[in-house]
């Protein structure tokens, strides 16, 4: 049985923030891990730590050289695609308040109506 190689639970995150893949956010970590085998003991806290360390430096690298390639236009996607999630998010929020009120309305009625009856 092969065992899958262990990445940071951070690294999803780390890859959708800087823009690029999950696999090249990958490959950065193994490179990352490489670097830092050469400069400590594997499995220590300091190997770690310059794992990590590394890992935030290349994709920042991987990060500017995409936007870069892309001449000045994945900023702009990247922050018009925040945009319109934010705005589905202020949507979706707004339809919750929406239907709470009503609940909120019926329940009154409802009331008003036992006391009544």
């Amino acid at each position: 049985m092969r065992t899958k190689p262990k990445t940071p639970k951070l690294l999803p995150w780390l890859a959708k923030k800087a823009g690029i893949t999950n696999a090249r956010a990958t490959v950065l970590w193994h490179d990352a891990e490489r670097w830092a085998a050469q400069r400590a003991a594997r499995d220590s806290s300091a190997y770690f730590k310059l794992a990590v360390d590394r890992l935030l430096e290349l994709v920042a690298a991987e990060s500017l050289r995409e936007d870069a390639a892309s001449f000045g236009w994945r900023p702009w996607a990247r922050a018009q695609a925040r945009f319109w999630a934010v705005s589905m998010q202020v949507a979706q929020q707004g339809s919750a308040l929406t239907a709470r009120g009503w609940r909120l309305v019926s329940s009154a009625a409802r009331q008003q109506q036992q006391q009544l009856g």
